[in-house]
């Protein structure tokens, strides 16, 4: 039986620092695909078509060029893989937790909300891959831990942190997220109107 391939991945930053320039919304995605080396393999595509060394990185605020983000997002709009979504407008949350909450445990909380919009069914067996933030065994270890705390049975047969830039299936993620941030936050549509068809479900958290 098939499973699923699980990435995740966020844009925005989980600060409440505004003062000090942090962002208002925050965005976190989770992909899911059945066949993970095809996914893999687009992205590779992508790069050779632009000249861009194996290793190359994407990051959706890192796309200078109207060229080759059309490139990118128009390979993705063809691909096969669904996302769930989450916006966090940060100024809607209450005060106590805005002066108590590490930036981790924000970031963990609004990753096992995530998980529970996903269909139990798809995450049965299925491999969590999230872009490492913090110490990688710690985080780990505490989204299991909140998960419990909030009664959120995940299936997934494993929990990794990587670097994105070993990857490709989290850079897809976070293209997606960013495509989300650049709609919400600067008004601009186009790279999330190539790609709006495969998120699944899209939540704007209300605290």
């Amino acid at each position: 039986m098939l499973t699923f391939t699980f990435a995740g991945d966020e844009a925005g930053d989980s600060s409440f620092k505004f003062e000090k320039g942090a962002s208002r919304y925050f965005v976190i995605v989770v992909i899911a695909t059945q066949y993970p080396d095809d996914l893999r393999a687009l992205l590779a595509g992508v790069r050779e078509k632009a000249h861009l060394s194996q290793g190359f990185d994407f990051h959706f605020n890192s796309l200078a060029s109207e060229k080759l983000r059309n490139l990118l997002f128009d390979a993705l709009e063809k691909a096969d893989f669904e996302a769930w979504g989450m916006i966090v407008d940060k100024t809607t949350i209450p005060e106590p937790v805005v002066l108590f909450a590490s930036g981790l445990d924000f970031y963990l909380y609004c990753v096992s909300e995530l998980i529970r919009q996903i269909p139990a069914e798809k995450r049965t067996e299925g491999t969590l891959i999230l872009d490492e933030f913090g110490y990688p065994e710690h985080t780990r270890d505490e989204l299991k831990r909140i998960m419990r705390v909030r009664k959120i049975k995940h299936g997934f047969r494993r929990i990794s942190m990587r670097r994105s830039q070993s990857e490709s299936l989290i850079q897809v993620a976070d293209l997606v997220a960013g495509a989300i941030l650049r709609r919400d936050n600067h008004r601009q549509s186009e790279a999330f109107d190539k790609i709006s068809g495969k998120v699944v479900k899209l939540v704007e958290y209300t605290p």
